[in-house]
This record gives C-alpha cells, structure tokens and sequence, in this order.
C-alpha cells in the first residue's frame, strides 16, 4: 500500500563523517564489481515490515533463498525495519561500517542520502547485471537519476496516479449515500458526507484519518503539484494552476494552502477528526480496521482499491478529488538502494534483478504461500485471481502490507479485482495525456550547496504539518508562524537555487 511521508532524516557531523569514510573505502568496490563466485554470497536486504513479521516469515525467506542460492548463488537475509524507519536504520548501519546491501529510500529526496555517501551509483552496475531492471523498470528508471547518475531502482508500477477518498460503503448504505466512482468530487462534496455522518454517528466516531507524518495536504488529495526536489523544503510546480509553468513555489505561501489549512481547523472543530490525530502513532489501515472511522484519504486505481478492500475487511468505494496525472516528485518516492557498506554490490544488484526477472519469487515475498495466506480462485488466460484466506489478513502465518517488490503489474490480481486490472491499469496509464504531465520530468536537483538550508526546513516542515494536516494548529496565527520559520530557516534561498537549476536544465532540454 501507499501512503506514508516524505521522512526526514538528519545526520550528524560525526555521522556524516563516518559515512564519507565509509564511502571511500567502498569507492573501489563501487566502480569494479566482484566477478561472480562460486560460493554463495550473503545479501542483507531490508524489509520492510508492518510490526509482527507472522510465523511463516521464516518459511518465505527459507523458500526464496531455495531459488536464489540455486539460481546465483545468493544467500538472502532479510532485515525487518518498519517502514518509516527504514532510512534511519540504514543510516545507522552505514555509519557504524556494518554491511547492508539493499536498503529502502521512502517518501523523500535521495538526495541527502547521496550527498552524506551511504548509497552508490548504480549505472555499470545495472548496465552488466541488471537487465530485467530495465527490460521492467524502463523510463521509470530515469526518475531514479540524481546529477545524472542511477541511485535507485524503483518497484515496476503505473506512471502516473490519481488521488481521492476512501469511504465505507456500510455507512455509504446506511445514510442513504451514492458514490459515482466514474465522477470528480470536490473536497465540498466530501465534506457534505461529513456533515450527515457525523451527526448520525456522534462523538468518537471520525470522518477521515490524517497521515501525522506525511507533509503533503490530504496525502495528495488536495491539488495537483509537483515537488520537483522530492521535499517541499525546495518548493513545487504548481499544476493545480498550470501543467507548462516551470516557476517554483512555496506552498506553504499560497492561498491554497491556507485554504487547507483553515479547511482542516474547521474539520477538527467539527469533530472530524479525532483529537489525537496529530500525536497518534496507530497506522492509519489499523485505526480504519476499528470501525470509528467513515474513510481516508489515498489515491485511486483499481487494483489499489481492491486491495484495500482486501486489506481491511470492508467494502469501499473511491471518491475521486485529483484526476491522474505524472510528476518528476524528485524522483520515486519509493526506491531500493545499494549501499556503500554493501559486502557485494554486484550481487546485491543480481539480487534485485532476480525478482524482477522471476514472478514467482516475487509472489513467494508478497503473498506467501498458496494455500497457507491466499488461494487461487481464477487461473485463467487475463491471468491469476487469488483471495486471501482470512479476511484479518494480519492473522495470515505470513502477510506483507506493502507493494514494493518486483513488477506490480505481474502480481496476480487479489480478489475482488478482476483477473483483467493489470491491463487496465496499462491501458489507463497509458491513456494519461500528456497535458497531464509535469513539464519537469527528467530533471533532477543537485542540493549539495543548500544542503545546511535543507536540514533546517525539512526540521520545520516536520515540526508544523502535522499539526496543520490533523486541524490542531489555527491557522490564524501559526500559519504566519510557520511561513517566518520556513524564511528564517533558508527556505527561499533552496528555491531560489532550485530556480536557477530548473532554467537551467529547461534551456538545454526545452529547445
């Protein structure tokens, strides 16, 4: 699943120090890649995990190490991280000198990780070991590029994406309410379902489910913009407005977000949304899965509904607020790394290209075990239908909540999506129109000379949006606030810089 934040991460000089040692002691292994060896080779790869691993954890590593030893010699040992941490972790172990081959950039600009040396380009690499990377990745791989170089190799999905509201059809049936999941709705719309909902439902019972830790208005259900640097430390593209103007902007100066904000102060005050919304740690799926609450926020495809659908036990409908549309983001939001402390890049890389290159394998640490956490209910030629076998699939011997491996559009479809979704999710994908794209696509932030600037913003962003995303701040008064922190902290100097890149790259690549 979707849907996390834009995380911050801070190094320290002492950290940052170890890490530049660290990365020049790797330099050599970086550049010339091990020749392949007989024995096999120990990849420690990051997983990213929900909290309980589940029994048959053990039994899909021991499977896939089955595969992989016999196929090139390499011995996986997954790393469970929670998600959000997993940047921190492998910082971590990168400045401790520890070995860490594969490890998970999440929701932010690649990069600080780049510039303070814990992870290695990756070019040669994917050029002699990685061509199921790019026979699957393709141009998605160029939203991988910083400076010019490959950093990430990123989960095969989709372009572009659309983003809406998630709502329960029980209360949808309840109250008498219709969703046309062919339609746009404005956030006017959603708020009127509020409105009837909450006054039937009363007290303890919330509309929606702010992401505390995600940045961005509504997790990008707000308006159409594009964080060219990856952070809005470094300003957006405003393509609510125009989808050809390359000026940077503040958000957080314009008028649309002080729209939200004060639109989220009206929520709170209203109750809906809970009053902890700001401080909770509970994952949003989870607080869903309790029943007091009407939806969230997200963002709308087929598959992705239908697997929520899965996911949490419950019907739902998609009310869509933002038509599908394709942004630079500062490359993936989600990506795998090679890290300088990797033992073996070459292999690690081999290891990456092995799931790509192998579905099943791919399956196996999605899904599980058939007949243990799902079963195939349509094996037919639009290809596999498969249904997990308990509708908590957290009781599942083994259940893997997030997207992140391999080729998503090889995945079997999970009930109830039809067995089809996969070519309709190319075919819709492919009928974006380019109207619909970010002219700064291929463009890519160097941030080494606001670095410093960068740190302080990203560290006030963090401190205010929360706050401003759950309704808990008036935007009266801290929105002002918030906007002389931002000044104080060098925000307009990183835009600035961005600016000048931007033109820069537009003068060679618009003519």
């Amino acid at each position: 699943m979707k849907r996390l934040i834009g995380m911050v991460f801070l190094i320290g000089f002492s950290a940052a120090l170890a890490l530049a040692m660290v990365a020049c002691s790797q330099k050599e292994k970086a550049q010339a890649p091990t020749e392949e060896s007989k024995e096999i080779v120990e990849v420690i790869w990051q997983y990213p995990s929900p909290g309980d691993l589940g029994a048959g954890f053990q039994e899909v590593e021991d499977a896939l190490n089955v595969m992989m030893e016999r196929d090139i010699g390499v011995h996986i040992r997954f790393e469970p991280v929670p998600l959000m941490e997993s940047q921190q972790k492998a910082a971590l172990m990168v400045a401790s000198g520890e070995q860490l081959d594969i490890a998970l950039t999440a929701f932010t600009s690649m990069g600080p990780i780049i510039e303070s040396g814990q992870i290695i380009p990756l070019d040669d690499l994917v050029n002699q070991y990685g061509q199921a990377l790019k026979d699957h990745c393709g141009v998605l791989l160029e939203k991988s590029r910083y400076g010019g170089k490959l950093y990430g190799v990123p989960t095969a999905d989709v372009s572009g994406q659309g983003y809406g509201y998630m709502i329960r059809d029980e209360m949808l049936q309840k109250y008498g309410i219709t969703v046309d999941e062919s339609k746009m709705y404005t956030l006017a719309d959603v708020e009127a379902i509020f409105e009837i909902v909450k006054a039937g439902e009363g007290p303890n019972f919330y509309c929606t489910i702010p992401w505390n830790t995600e940045p961005a208005p509504l997790n990008n259900s707000y308006i159409a913009y594009d964080k060219v640097m990856g952070s809005f430390a470094g300003g957006v593209l405003m393509l609510n407005r125009s989808f050809t103007d390359l000026t940077i902007t503040n958000l957080f100066e314009t008028p649309e977000y002080k729209d939200y904000a004060e639109m989220m102060y009206r929520w709170a005050q209203k109750g809906y949304i809970s009053p902890d919304a700001a401080v909770t740690s509970d994952f949003p799926d989870t607080l869903m899965k309790s029943e007091n609450y009407l939806g969230e926020m997200s963002w709308h495809n087929e598959k992705n509904v239908n697997l929520a659908i899965s996911g949490l036990g419950m019907e739902l409908s998609c009310m869509k607020l933002v038509d599908t549309y394709v942004v630079n983001e500062g490359g993936h939001a989600i990506m795998w790394n090679i890290t300088t402390t990797s033992a073996n890049p070459a292999k690690a890389v081999e290891a990456l290209n092995y799931i790509y290159e192998h579905k099943e394998a791919t399956w196996l640490i999605q899904f599980g075990f058939e007949g243990k956490s799902y079963e195939v209910v349509e094996d037919g030629p639009d290809g596999k239908v498969i249904k997990y076998l308990s509708e908590d699939m957290s009781s599942l011997p083994y259940y893997n909540p997030y997207g992140l491996w391999g080729d998503r559009l090889e995945w079997p479809a999970v009930y109830p999506s039809p067995a089809n979704v996969n070519r309709l999710l190319r075919e819709r994908d492919a009928a974006i129109p380019q109207s619909r794209y970010s002219p700064a696509l291929g463009y890519s932030f160097v941030q080494e000379s606001v670095a410093t600037e960068i740190a302080a913003v990203q560290t006030v962003i963090a401190q205010y949006t929360p706050g401003f995303n759950s309704g808990a701040l008036n935007p009266a008064t801290a929105l002002p606030e918030f906007i002389a922190a931002l000044k104080a902290a060098g925000i307009d100097k990183i835009i600035a810089e961005n600016q000048r890149q931007i033109n820069a790259w537009a003068a060679v690549t618009k003519n």
